[in-house]
C-alpha cells in the first residue's frame, strides 16, 4: 500500500532540505581542507567529527512521530505481556462482587489468560528460534507461571475451578509459562549478534551520529569530486555503511585488504553491518 501523498511530499521536501544542508554543513570548508597526501581516511573523517552541526532537517518530526509510535506500542504492549497478572487481579476482584459484577469480572479474567497463553506461546516459539535466553523473556514467562498458579490456588478455594474456559486458560498459560521459564532458564544468554559489532566510536547521541553520518556522506561526495580518492559506485555504498569512526580502518590497505574490509564487512577484529541508519 503506497503512502498518503502529504507523507511522500513531505519525505522528497526532507531530502531536498537534507541535501541542501549537507552541503551548507560541509562544502565552505571540505573543498579547501589541505587534507595530507597521501591521503588518509582516518584523518577526513575525524575532520568530520571535529565540527558541531546544526540539526537536521526533519529531524523533530521524525523523532516526535518515534516518541507517539513507542508509546502507542507501550500501551498495547504492557496489557498483554502482563496480562496473566491482570487475569489475577480480576479473579481476586470477583471474589468479593455481586453475581452480575463477578460474572463481568471472570469473562474478562478469561480474556486476560487467552492473551497470556498467546504470550506464552509467542515466547516458546522465539525461544525456538534463538535458543538463548533472554532475560525479557525470562521476567515474562516468570509472571505467567506464577500469576497462573496463584490464580488456579485461588480458583479452588473460590470453587471456581469448574468454571467454563478459565481453569483450563489459567492451566494452559501456567504450563506454557513454565517450561518457557526453564528453557530460558537452561539456555545460554543472547549476545551472540551484538559481540559482532565493534565499539561505538564517535557522538554517543543519536541525533548527534545522524548529524555526523550525513556530514560524513557529503564529505565523500566532495572527496570524490576533488579527486582525492578514487572509488566506483559500490564502494562509494560501502564506505557509506561503514560504522561511524571506523575509517581510519582503511589507512595503509593493500587491495586485498581493502575488499575484505569493505565487501566482506569485516573491521579490524570484528565483523559488522550498517546497524546505523544510513541518512541521505
Amino acid at each position: 500500500m503506497a503512502a498518503p501523498k502529504a507523507v511522500l511530499e513531505w519525505a522528497r521536501k526532507t531530502d531536498e532540505a537534507r541535501d541542501e544542508w549537507a552541503r551548507q554543513a560541509v562544502d565552505g570548508w571540505a573543498h579547501t581542507e589541505p587534507f595530507s597526501q597521501p591521503f588518509s581516511w582516518g584523518e577526513a573523517e575525524a575532520a568530520v567529527l571535529k565540527r558541531s552541526y546544526p540539526p537536521l532537517p526533519g529531524r523533530f518530526v521524525l523523532n516526535a512521530a518515534g516518541a507517539v509510535a513507542m508509546g502507542l506500542l507501550a500501551l498495547i504492549a504492557l496489557p498483554l505481556f502482563g496480562s496473566a497478572a491482570w487475569g489475577l487481579v480480576l479473579v481476586a476482584l470477583a471474589a468479593g462482587q455481586e453475581t452480575g459484577a463477578e460474572g463481568l469480572l471472570l469473562w474478562l479474567a478469561r480474556i486476560a489468560f487467552g492473551a497470556a497463553v498467546l504470550v506464552a506461546g509467542t515466547g516458546l516459539s522465539a525461544w525456538w528460534q534463538t535458543r538463548r535466553r533472554s532475560v525479557l523473556e525470562v521476567a515474562l514467562a516468570g509472571v505467567t507461571a506464577i500469576a497462573s498458579a496463584v490464580t488456579y490456588v485461588l480458583l479452588l478455594v473460590l470453587d471456581l475451578a469448574t468454571m467454563p474456559w478459565l481453569s483450563v486458560l489459567v492451566l494452559g498459560a501456567g504450563t506454557l509459562g513454565l517450561a518457557n521459564l526453564v528453557l530460558e532458564l537452561v539456555s545460554r544468554p543472547e549476545g551472540g549478534a551484538k559481540s559482532r559489532k565493534p565499539p561505538r566510536r564517535g557522538p554517543r547521541s543519536s541525533d548527534k551520529r545522524h548529524r555526523a553520518r550525513a556530514a560524513r556522506d557529503r564529505l565523500l561526495d566532495v572527496l570524490i569530486h576533488r579527486r582525492l580518492v578514487d572509488v566506483d559506485e559500490g564502494d562509494r555504498k560501502r564506505l557509506r555503511e561503514m560504522p561511524l569512526g571506523y575509517w581510519s580502518e582503511l589507512d595503509g590497505l593493500d587491495e586485498r585488504e581493502w575488499r575484505r574490509v569493505l565487501e566482506y564487512r569485516h573491521v579490524g577484529w570484528r565483523e559488522f553491518d550498517a546497524s546505523d541508519k544510513q541518512v541521505r
